[in-house]
């Protein structure tokens, strides 16, 4: 692009194009009439420069977009970007997903504010939702143990898991093998790929920088995220997580590479 202005029409095309003509979506209340300098930033560097990086398609920003607001509690936000998830291709069901995929990171109660609000923009939308039900409740825990431990070592490679069901600590560790990884990620509207999308920005967005994130970068790699790739979420998350947890984030995951010999 050869000056800011490209990158205002640029940002406000790609508004539009998310937004399916409603106009609505080019009003920033609050901030156009306290700051409309930076109402022309965001549209500049968000969206006509951020949203428009090749590293990403759309579907996948707005994964990671959803699952940032969602862990901040931003609802206002959060609805328009419900809106243009549906309008750039993921189904109503895999927005829900995104929710369901969030719940052993954020809690239930932000998951259960962000489903009455996708309720409510189904229903205004006309949207003829019928739930994906796949927990088949017939399963052994036993079974649903080793599923979920199955799925966890796909994800996040050489983690065996021992459980002392004495300690409070090995009795949390069953019911997230059980629940989270064998429950909630063996579900099949979203992929691994996807799946890692919305850990890596809720970890980020909650600025969690130990172990678990290092363990997450790996695992996202392993079930087929470039380097690329994963910079490029936290490079999109840069204007809603913020920048120091984005550089917080970048520093781990170049480690990261380091160590498993990644350019």
């Amino acid at each position: 692009m050869t000056s800011l202005n490209d990158r205002y029409d640029a940002g406000r095309d790609m508004r539009g194009q998310m937004s399916g003509g409603d106009s609505t979506h080019y009003a920033l209340p609050g901030v156009d009439q306290l700051a409309p300098d930076l109402k022309r930033i965001i549209d500049e560097a968000l969206f006509g420069t951020i949203w428009r990086r090749p590293g990403l398609d759309l579907k996948q920003r707005c994964i990671a977009t959803i699952s940032a607001l969602m862990t901040q509690g931003e609802l206002n936000l959060l609805r328009r970007h419900i809106v243009r998830a549906l309008n750039v291709g993921l189904t109503p069901n895999q927005v829900v997903e995104i929710f369901i995929q969030s719940t052993f990171y954020i809690g239930v109660p932000a998951v259960e504010s962000a489903l009455r609000l996708t309720k409510d923009i189904y229903e205004e939308l006309g949207i003829d939702y019928e739930p994906a039900v796949e927990y088949d409740v017939n399963r052994h825990p036993d079974e649903l143990l080793a599923l979920g431990q199955e799925i966890h070592h796909r994800h996040m490679g050489n983690t065996l898991t021992t459980y002392d069901d004495e300690t409070p600590e090995g009795q949390l560790e069953r019911i997230v093998d059980e629940y989270n990884w064998g429950a909630i990620y063996s579900r099949s509207l979203l992929d691994d790929k996807e799946r890692a999308i919305i850990s890596l920005a809720a970890l980020t967005s909650m600025g969690v920088y130990d172990a678990q994130m290092r363990r997450r970068i790996r695992g996202a790699i392993g079930v087929g995220l470039t380097s690329e790739e994963v910079m490029e979420i936290f490079i999109h998350l840069s204007m809603y997580g913020g920048y120091m947890n984005t550089r917080t984030s970048m520093r781990i995951a170049r480690s990261v590479f380091n160590e498993l010999e990644i350019e």
